[in-house]
């Protein structure tokens, strides 16, 4: 395997550029667009190695690639709520340098499952 070392990457056709850190560390290191509903299913995703239903609102994502650390960020939305009368935001809580938990809920801490569900992982390089 080969390896590009570069400092800088510049757009061929204006004077726009991008440090490489900046690049690695602004883009996503693994999503998922997955249906939590009933036999949970992953429709497309990337550094994702498996996505198993830990209970109602509740999964656990595996990734491909292991993380460096365990202080990435994680973006959920949720759609297709089975209640979505006081729903929380959904959120990434666990997390280890193989997996997350996503947790979906409504009002007073009770689980809830989505149709749609997406999550993007950033950082942990």
């Amino acid at each position: 395997m080969s390896t590009l070392q570069v400092e800088t990457i510049k757009n061929p056709t204006s004077s726009n550029t991008v440090n490489s850190e900046q690049l690695i560390k602004g883009s996503a290191t693994a999503w998922i667009n997955f249906d939590g509903l009933g036999v949970i299913a992953i429709r497309d995703s990337y550094n994702v190695s498996s996505l198993i239903d830990a209970g109602t609102g509740r999964y656990t994502i595996t990734f491909s690639d292991t993380m460096e650390n365990s202080t990435y960020i994680g973006v959920v939305s949720a759609g297709g709520l089975t209640d979505a009368f006081n729903f929380n935001p959904p959120a990434v809580t666990t997390r280890t340098t193989t997996s997350c938990q996503v947790d979906l809920e409504i009002a007073g801490g009770v689980n809830t499952d989505a149709g749609n569900i997406d999550v993007i992982i950033m950082g942990g390089l």
